[in-house]
């Protein structure tokens, strides 16, 4: 009998991580045309449970950042503040809510249906609660809020955890209600399962561009491998892309080889969300510096394992967002340490302002304990309108000089 032999897939992970994100848009339309229900979510709702039940979602802060990637911040921002929506809001919620209002298609494969529910988690957060019952509101549908207390201590409460588990049980009736189905606890196991070896392989990829030095590619590669984190953590096919992403770190450290473009000469944290309109901009502009980005807070967001209800609660509750001073600094000292960083860059972001609320004494604490420098800048994660390329170049110019002193 002939062994069957299993082709290889000759694909770059990066054309599968980009093939695959354009197919869960177009899973998310085709529910839609085949009268499936389809949601919208934020970013850190627990997504396992909807993808226990064959839910297919879309994530507006994603699909916000693709958007503005693609440069149409601007004229879906434009469009919410004619409704009203004032431009101190988050930039995501006023790209959303513009899109949702547009006149025409967009392209770019991200035109998108719109949801019969909405999932919630307000670990990301407030805004995110009253951006959803707008939309709630003007399309009449179901608005499923999962409430994460906010953590002033340094390790988690037991209560609000139980007060989380509790929630969770409600959020799964609600779907069951929904549906019209029953939910199947086995399946729901399987998929705790996934999603933690996904989070595994993201730490271990993040682990090896932190760790190895110099690294063997640039630190901005985690914003786009993120994305998978974000709309199919649950899924087995992100977990094949992941193996795929490692395996060529793992090439190019044996081979000696580096795809930073340069000579990595400074190693740095970055806190804060990336500028999206402005990501190829702002990496090239650092690696032109010899600085690499390998550490980020935002990408290790969507490192946490789990594989029960109640370490499925502490991770959603990991968030930067939902966490005080003292959990921030455990987060960033753990980085700085571990991936051996001459210096921290932080974007004062305009629409994230829990983040940017505790970001001035964080650093301040850090810098002091690591003698290390760092610098901010002013921007935003979509909206184009509030970055200055000249800021930018001065204040990273400015952080590479005070590291060369130090060195």
């Amino acid at each position: 009998m002939t062994e069957i032999e299993t082709p290889i897939d000759e694909r770059t992970s990066r054309e599968m991580l980009k093939e695959f994100t354009a197919s869960i848009y177009q899973e998310v339309r085709d529910a839609k045309e085949a009268g499936q229900l389809i949601g919208w979510s934020t970013s850190n709702f627990p997504k396992e449970i909807c993808e226990t039940f064959g839910l297919k979602l879309m994530y507006p802060e994603n699909h916000a950042a693709a958007v503005a990637a693609k440069k149409g911040a601007v004229q879906f921002c434009d469009k919410a503040e004619s409704l009203g929506y004032s431009a101190d809001l988050c930039s995501y919620a006023r790209i959303s809510m513009g899109f949702l209002h547009r006149d025409e298609d967009f392209g770019f494969g991200l035109d998108v249906p719109k949801p019969d529910f909405l999932c919630v988690a307000n670990n990301i957060c407030t805004t995110v609660v009253k951006w959803y019952e707008n939309l709630a509101k003007e399309l009449d549908i179901p608005f499923i809020l999962f409430d994460i207390p906010y953590n002033t201590d340094a390790d988690f409460q037991e209560h609000k955890i139980s007060y989380m588990k509790e929630q969770l049980q409600e959020v799964i009736c609600q779907f069951e209600e929904l549906t019209g189905t029953a939910f199947d606890y086995e399946k729901f196991h399987e998929v705790l399962a996934t999603s933690s070896e996904n989070a595994r392989l993201f730490q271990q990829a993040l682990d090896i561009i932190g760790s190895t030095n110099p690294a063997p590619v640039n630190g901005f590669d985690g914003y786009n491998l993120m994305a998978l984190m974000i709309i199919a953590r649950g899924r087995k096919e992100s977990t094949v892309i992941l193996k795929k992403y490692i395996s060529e770190l793992q090439e190019l450290i044996d081979s000696g080889e580096s795809r930073f473009k340069g000579e990595e000469k400074y190693r740095i944290l970055y806190d804060g969300i990336t500028c999206w309109p402005y990501l190829s901009y702002t990496s090239k502009t650092l690696s032109g510096m010899g600085v690499n980005t390998v550490a980020s807070v935002y990408t290790d967001e969507y490192t946490a394992q789990f594989d029960d209800l109640d370490s499925l609660c502490r991770a959603y509750a990991s968030t930067n967002n939902v966490q005080g001073i003292d959990m921030a600094l455990q987060r960033r000292n753990k980085m700085l340490g571990k991936y051996q960083c001459d210096g921290i860059l932080c974007n004062t972001m305009r629409s994230c302002k829990p983040w940017v609320g505790i970001m001035f004494e964080t650093e301040r604490q850090l810098a002091a304990e690591h003698d290390i420098p760092y610098t901010m800048f002013d921007g935003d994660q979509a909206d184009p309108r509030v970055f200055s390329k000249a800021q930018y170049e001065t204040r990273v110019q400015g952080l590479v000089e005070v590291m060369e002193a130090r060195k």
